[in-house]
């Protein structure tokens, strides 16, 4: 029929009109994420407080982006002094967690990190990115 696809246009964009507003107020609102979202990368924390993490370096080998960075203790080999992240290149994809067999990385819903510097976009998750607390728990 000659027409209908004018007809069907117009009654999706009617009820789009009638529909009401979808912005959110986002300063004033914050969303809520799903517990899928990846908008964080963070560190668990054993029973001692120390980073979960056994420097066994399977996430900084499954990074497809390099964005992870690892020093082990000189003393204890399975014991990271440092773990840095640059989240500024890393692109969520997810690898560094799945592939992690300690389950010491986790997201977090933390998604308002926007800055105007790049160096402050290189976290330290020994120190910085450990997370503990309800719901935190790894699986």
């Amino acid at each position: 029929m000659f027409g209908s696809g004018l007809a069907k246009g117009l009654g999706i964009t009617m009820r789009r009109l009638l529909a009401g507003p979808v912005t959110e107020l986002y300063p004033y609102d914050h969303k809520v994420l799903t517990p899928a979202s990846r908008t964080f990368l963070a560190m668990y924390v054993n029973e001692e407080g120390g980073p979960a993490c056994k420097a066994c370096n399977t996430c900084i080998v499954g990074c497809p982006d390099h964005v992870l960075r690892l020093e082990k203790d000189p003393d204890d080999n399975r014991k990271p002094l440092e773990f840095v992240v640059n989240s500024g290149r890393c692109t969520f994809c997810g690898l560094c967690v799945e592939n992690c067999p300690y389950d010491a990385l986790h997201f977090t819903p933390d998604y308002e990190r926007a800055t105007y510097d790049r160096g402050t976009l290189i976290y330290h998750l020994v120190h910085e990115g450990a997370h503990t607390g309800e719901g935190d728990e790894p699986k």
